[in-house]
């Protein structure tokens, strides 16, 4: 079958949410990649909950999430020694079918395709959420959830939020594609037999204990799907970071596969010739960052990180940079931005291992070290505590009385796992789910450990789709609004501000002509911000705030966080409480293009050309001939220079590479 990525269209992010999440991944372009939040998943508990390992399933399992958004992947990783192959199924598949009557088969269980058979779903519907968070920055509508008054942000407002019930039951699969016939056999013990499908192409399933699974459900069909993914997704309006941790097991036995594995003689590990990592670099060469990559990098910014024009260089606030004898900057603990990854070194993916389990304790791992990081390099687990209501309660890297980056709010790699959700299978999707929401707010990845719905994400992607959506912590639902460019007015819902009420915290496209106070961030503290003393328009923003601060809009979802605290604990009595303060993002070049910066324009459309050229009729003979033969001239040499100024509009050339993205 095709490893091609096949995506739902209920599972892919549709206007406005595709317009956002690319604002909130421009907007954070110049921070380093292991500051910056994205949702995260366990294929065991979204692809994998109730033991079906069959090819098809996954295949639109892993499309569906990868078009919904999520960015960082838990993938269990099964080493199979009688197959010699990196399996995705817990147990030993056997390499080929078991002979009829031999001995030792107690059953054999036949396990054939059809779409006639329909097992009944769960006998209850979860309900769901329906009340929200205001723990400073709360994102959540008071229209849509219960919102408690605005508190005094030097004390975390308790968050309100039913959008969980407890952990999700595992039953059936609200649909299979398989029927299951059982024959008894002689013997004593079970023996997994491969059946051929009836005709129609598609690979066996075997049922191995608990588990049912296919053949070909390898690491490298894996990346197969991911890596259609990379090139559907290869431009730079959609490109994106992704992270696969890889937990390292062995194969339970086919003939005891609910029995724990058993530790594997030198003999049955993965030799030189089965390496992990040659999976990866085999498939995606040059896009995979890898360990080696990054080591060059640090032991010289000057010729890695910092060889880009000024107004890209990475945000230094980040990471700690000295001197080596040869007057070389070097980090120790630095990353790169996903600008310079993405657009001048074309990387896409980071792989790390995450558990490797004491039957892989001998398994050479220094063999992948130039590819693969080491256990827990691109994870941070923080425990949090979640109330009922979506509370973040304990483990919040948002602290206002310490607004830097210390060990206690040191957020580099913060991953927490979210709590159990079951949503209602009817769900708005366009409500953010309150505990994600604050999650993302406090600064960490909600990591997806349980099933929603009790649904896996090939059968019903909606509810994961709604999860992704919770983690944007820039946009209000809805916005940004779309923009026509028949629009006779040019500043209309041109700009963004920030609003303290309805979602808190959120972004909303005004007026650039409006008046509002700006917000003004720190140039040596990301996390510091103060608001301009005046109230100006968009245009004046620039010139309205104090020394030491820049006009700017917020990178990070703790910079955001921040932000609204800010707001909250600084404005005027005389201020207006409902009014939006500005941040410095706009669509005024090319509508629904939003830029940072006032004069920047767009790099990824070209704006209509409205300069009209005037011809100028010269009332003699001659004067027309000369006229005539210098405009074609002119029109000629224009053309070539037509052509080249509208690519170099449409991708601009950002420090050495192409990027078409908001400028920073």
């Amino acid at each position: 079958m095709s490893s091609g990525h096949v995506p739902d269209e209920s599972a892919k992010l549709a206007p406005p949410w595709e317009n956002a999440f690319r604002v909130q991944r421009d907007v954070a372009l110049r921070v380093p990649i292991n500051y910056v939040t994205v949702p995260a998943a366990s294929l065991r508990a979204a692809c994998f909950a109730h033991n079906q390992y069959e090819s098809s399933a996954f295949q639109k399992c892993f499309s569906n999430l990868l078009a919904s958004g999520f960015q960082k992947y838990l993938i269990d990783v099964y080493w199979d020694p009688g197959r010699s192959v990196w399996s995705l199924c817990p147990a030993e598949i056997p390499p080929s079918e078991p002979e009829a009557g031999s001995e030792g088969s107690a059953a054999i269980n036949i396990v054939l395709p059809t779409s006639q058979i329909t097992l009944s779903g769960p006998s209850e519907i979860a309900k769901d959420f329906e009340s929200a968070a205001t723990l400073p920055p709360s994102l959540l509508t008071e229209n849509e959830i219960l919102i408690s008054p605005r508190q005094n942000s030097q004390t975390p407002s308790p968050v309100s939020d039913s959008s969980f019930s407890g952990p999700a039951s595992i039953g059936p699969s609200s649909v299979s594609e398989y029927v299951m016939a059982t024959i008894p056999t002689t013997g004593t013990e079970s023996s997994p037999t491969i059946i051929k499908s009836p005709g129609d192409g598609r690979e066996p399933l075997v049922q191995i204990g608990p588990y049912n699974c296919t053949s070909g459900m390898t690491l490298g069909f894996l990346t197969g799907i991911f890596q259609e993914f990379l090139d559907f997704t290869g431009t730079t309006t959609h490109a994106a970071v992704t992270y696969l941790i890889l937990n390292i097991h062995v194969a339970a036995s086919h003939s005891s596969p609910s029995s724990p594995a058993q530790k594997l003689s030198p003999g049955q590990l993965p030799g030189s010739e089965h390496k992990i990592s040659d999976i990866l670099v085999g498939n995606f060469s040059t896009r995979l960052y890898t360990p080696q990559e990054l080591r060059e990098e640090r032991s010289n910014l000057n010729e890695s990180w910092l060889d880009v024009r000024p107004e890209n260089l990475p945000s230094a606030s980040y990471y700690q940079a000295s001197k080596n004898s040869n007057d070389e900057l070097v980090t120790m603990d630095g990353w790169p931005s996903e600008a310079y990854m993405e657009f001048k070194e074309f990387n896409r993916l980071v792989a790390s291992f995450g558990s490797i389990d004491p039957e892989m304790a001998d398994y050479n791992t220094a063999e992948d070290a130039n590819a693969i990081f080491a256990p827990e390099t691109i994870r941070s687990i923080h425990n949090t505590t979640i109330s009922s209501t979506g509370s973040i309660t304990s483990g919040c890297l948002f602290s206002p009385d310490n607004p830097s980056i210390s060990a206690s709010t040191n957020s580099s790699w913060a991953i927490s796992q979210a709590p159990a959700l079951n949503l209602r299978p009817d769900l708005n999707t366009t409500v953010p789910i309150p505990s994600i929401a604050n999650l993302t707010s406090c600064g960490l990845s909600p990591l997806l450990n349980t099933t929603l719905s009790n649904v896996t994400a090939d059968v019903n992607p909606v509810p994961y789709l709604t999860f992704a959506h919770s983690t944007l912590w820039t946009w209000a639902p809805g916005e940004p609004l779309n923009v026509s460019s028949t629009n006779h007015n040019p500043t209309q819902n041109r700009c963004a501000a920030m609003y303290t009420y309805s979602y808190p915290g959120r972004w909303w496209t005004v007026d650039c002509n409006s008046r509002h106070h700006v917000a003004c961030q720190d140039t040596r503290n990301p996390y510091i911000w103060s608001l301009s003393r005046d109230s100006v328009n968009y245009f004046s923003g620039d010139r309205a705030c104090p020394r030491s601060t820049i006009f700017s809009v917020p990178h990070t979802a703790l910079e955001n966080a921040y932000l609204l605290s800010s707001i909250q604990t600084t404005r005027s009595p005389r201020d207006d409480p409902d009014e939006p303060v500005y941040i410095n993002i706009n669509a005024l070049n090319v509508p629904n293009c939003w830029v940072t910066g006032i004069n920047n324009t767009c790099p990824y459309v070209p704006p209509n050309d409205t300069n009209k050229t005037r011809v100028v009729v010269v009332p003699t003979v001659a004067a027309v001939i000369v006229f005539v033969l210098a405009a074609l001239t002119f029109f000629v040499k224009c053309a070539a220079n037509r052509q080249e100024d509208k690519r170099g509009r449409r991708r601009r050339n950002v420090g050495g590479w192409d990027y078409e993205g908001v400028p920073s």
